[in-house]
């Protein structure tokens, strides 16, 4: 090993961990905040309960939802982390899917005139009424599920992609094809690096909405997960145990969109450096 390569060794390993203590600290701030918030929250909660007398039945106290998440935590703990298998599965599918596309439409514009009035025809069907035949399609199980979050994320991402693909000027593209470089040249060298931080955009976007696209498809064709125990909790008058299960949704729902913001900051940082 050379004298150059041993002095810059630790100079990347100082780089790596500088980028991964900047997404660490983002994390541990973001838990932190919610963390007040739902100190902040139960608080409130509770006040309301208290000033306005409601009984239980319409309104349990934080104290009783989070004795119901207790009693309840392992039939919690079995409907979250179908939810949040079946959300991961289908963001990820979603992604794949989305940026192929993306870059089919940046490579063929008829493509893009085509194919795209088709997709927004699609997007904007009410779910309720093509839930039929994804419950057809995929069953009333779990990948029904993964379907549904797929169908319901694709389109954010899609366009978020299409615009980092689109995003080289023209004169950074002519500049790569004026010094010989092939298309996949241009595609990872170019291309890719100005869609991550869009792609990101795009994830951050359906993230936000992710968990609840899949209590969606769980309440309309009833396949295990947080949304069928809620509403399960509801129809058995248990609000307690309902409310247990919305705190842990918006819970996962906040964690994951953290980790998109977390994720992007990785990236992003390990690619300026």
């Amino acid at each position: 090993m050379s004298t150059l390569d041993t002095l810059s060794a630790p100079r990347r390993a100082s780089r790596v961990f500088s980028h991964s203590s900047a997404a660490m600290r983002i994390l541990f701030d973001r838990l932190a905040n919610y963390g007040a918030f739902l100190i902040v929250a139960g608080l409130s909660w509770a006040a309301i309960v208290t000033i306005f007398q409601f009984p239980d039945y319409l309104l349990p106290t934080p104290w009783q939802a989070v004795e119901a998440l207790l009693a309840n935590a392992h039939a919690l703990a079995a409907s979250t982390w179908l939810t949040l298998w079946c959300t991961f599965v289908g963001m990820a599918v979603s992604v794949v899917v989305a940026v192929a596309f993306a870059l089919l439409f940046v490579l063929s514009p008829l493509a893009s005139r085509t194919v795209t009035p088709l997709l927004i025809v699609i997007r904007t069907i009410p779910m309720i009424a093509v839930t039929p035949l994804i419950v057809v399609i995929f069953g009333r199980d779990r990948w029904n599920t993964i379907g549904m979050v797929a169908l319901l994320t694709f389109f954010q991402v899609m366009l978020a992609a299409k615009k980092g693909f689109e995003a080289p000027g023209a004169n950074m593209l002519e500049l790569m094809r004026t010094c010989g470089a092939s298309f996949t040249q241009t595609l990872f060298k170019v291309r890719v690096p100005c869609a991550i931080p869009y792609v990101f955009t795009g994830l951050r976007l359906a993230a936000s909405s992710a968990i609840l696209c899949a209590m969606f498809a769980e309440w309309l064709s009833g396949s295990p997960g947080l949304g069928t125990l809620m509403l399960d909790a509801y129809s058995q008058q248990k609000l307690d145990l309902m409310w247990a299960a919305i705190l842990v949704s918006t819970t996962l729902a906040y964690l994951f969109f953290t980790l998109t913001i977390v994720l992007e900051r990785a990236v992003l940082d390990r690619s300026a450096g």
